[in-house]
């Protein structure tokens, strides 16, 4: 259903659940009325920005040397099983092609839920020698996983993102790509006006097969962290279960390092809704919004025709230079537009009556503060393009502090319950070794109903102090809720 921003009625910041999953279906984003439960529908509104958002780190991926490729959908259950401890995290997740048409198959075929163990095959006959590396794969695709809980753009069975699988010659230079991820992260991050931590996972929660695990958390406003991306030092795990080697100037054989990378492209739509939004409806940032601008002409008897005919001259101005926009000729009234287009998340509104199409001027409204301007039409385009720039880095400044605010310093366990329950992350100290640490952090995760450890945050200097549980000596980590 679609519906104005006037009929929404949804309070984000008292009830995010309801607002959250009344706007996907409110603003038309989604549909999961379809016959295989976790499976969505993925709307024209949210397809659109689903390209841009694909576009955006895909030209950020190739600014840094990486290349697109393909890889089959499929993955023979025998690949699994070459890297044990990946094949024994993920098997629960899988879905299993089984038959042939009617006839049983040999060998199963899993639905991809991540494709290290299908390039991985294939670099075992792609890299021979040193002059092979380094290798900078990646596609755009969906993956597959059998989850029990779903939630539109949050978690499903079925999900858009983009995997990068790198080989290099040595530790060094994967570790190097590693912080390069970070740097992709930031770049697109700051066009989708989403600050993140971006936190070094402790041992006992790092991916199936990964020597460490670096994870992009963002906080939500009901308290809970959504981790929208993923980057992985495999070290030399996946290259030697594979039998990858390559021979170096004299000859002599090694086994490279690798990583992998997974900005999720279906999670990042969820924190935009999440982080933008308000009680009106969505707000997308300029840059990436399905429709940058909307004309609403205001109709004026006897004035309709020059009105019609100066807001198609803005649309064509627009257009001219870049700007995606569309002028609502409906017969609906101008409130009834103004209140549909805001609950759609349109960064811009540009108000025409019979005033500014005899001035050759227009009313320039933002979403987001509703702060109206008013120019000529020859300055329109560079107006409108200002506007958005400026309503994009205030959305990015708006969400930084949100997020700063969000950070409580806890010493106990009940100070980490505290700081959760008020919504926020809590920083403080958890046993640094892997035993122990596991054991604190299942008890602190019991205690406060759900707090994870999300990590280290990288960046940051590292200090140790007592366990916020046992009062053994620990490392600073946050704690947070988690979707």
């Amino acid at each position: 259903m679609q519906m104005s921003s006037r009929e929404f009625n949804k309070d984000k910041e008292n009830d995010f659940s309801s607002w959250y999953n009344t706007i996907i279906y409110a603003a038309d984003l989604a549909d999961i009325r379809y016959n295989v439960q976790g499976f969505v529908v993925h709307k024209p509104w949210s397809m659109k920005v689903f390209k841009k958002l694909y576009k955006l780190f895909e030209t950020e991926l190739e600014k840094y040397g990486h290349e697109p490729v393909s890889f089959p959908t499929v993955i023979p259950e025998d690949n699994f099983e070459v890297e044990k401890e990946h094949a024994e995290g993920f098997t629960p997740e899988v879905y299993w092609i089984t038959k042939q048409g009617e006839h049983d198959m040999a060998r199963r075929l899993a639905l991809r839920p991540t494709s290290e163990t299908a390039f991985y095959q294939m670099y075992n006959l792609w890299v021979k020698s040193h002059s092979d590396l380094p290798i900078k794969y990646y596609q755009s695709c969906t993956v597959f996983r059998n989850e029990s809980e779903t939630n539109p753009f949050m978690r499903g069975c079925e999900f858009m993102w983009i995997e990068t699988h790198n080989v290099f010659a040595n530790e060094k230079e994967a570790r190097a790509q590693v912080e390069e991820d970070k740097k992709i992260l930031e770049k697109c991050a700051e066009v989708m006006c989403l600050p993140f931590y971006f936190f070094k996972r402790p041992q006992w929660d790092k991916f199936a097969g990964a020597v460490e695990t670096y994870a992009t958390d963002i906080m939500l406003p009901d308290g809970k962290t959504l981790q929208f991306a993923t980057t992985h030092y495999l070290g030399a795990n996946f290259t030697k279960a594979f039998n990858v080697k390559y021979n170096d100037e004299n000859g002599k054989e090694h086994s490279p390092h690798s990583t992998c990378f997974g900005p999720g492209i279906w999670r990042m739509m969820a924190a935009l809704i999440a982080t933008h939004g308000d009680n009106k409806g969505l707000v997308f940032p300029f840059a990436l919004a399905p429709l940058q601008t909307i004309i609403i002409p205001i109709p004026k008897t006897g004035e309709e025709k020059n009105i019609e005919k100066y807001c198609m001259e803005i649309k064509e101005e627009l257009e001219a230079n870049g700007v995606e926009c569309k002028v609502d000729d409906s017969t609906k009234t101008p409130g009834y537009k103004y209140n549909f287009w805001e609950l759609k998340g349109v960064p811009l509104r540009i108000e025409i009556g019979a005033r500014e199409a005899k001035e050759k001027t227009a009313t320039i409204v933002r979403r987001d503060n509703r702060d109206k301007t008013t120019c000529k039409f020859s300055e329109m385009a560079g107006n409108v393009k200002e506007t958005g720039a400026k309503l994009d880095k205030d959305l990015l400044k708006k969400a930084q502090d949100d997020l700063e605010d969000k950070v409580k310093t806890a010493k106990t366990k009940e100070e980490v319950g505290k700081a959760l329950d008020a919504k926020c992350y809590a920083k403080t100290f958890i046993c640094s070794t892997e035993k122990e640490g596991v054991k604190c952090s299942q008890e602190l995760q019991a205690f406060t109903k759900g707090g994870k450890v999300r990590g280290e945050l990288v960046g940051e200097k590292k200090v140790s102090g007592k366990c916020c549980v046992c009062g053994k000596t620990g490392a600073q980590v946050y704690i947070a809720r988690q979707y």
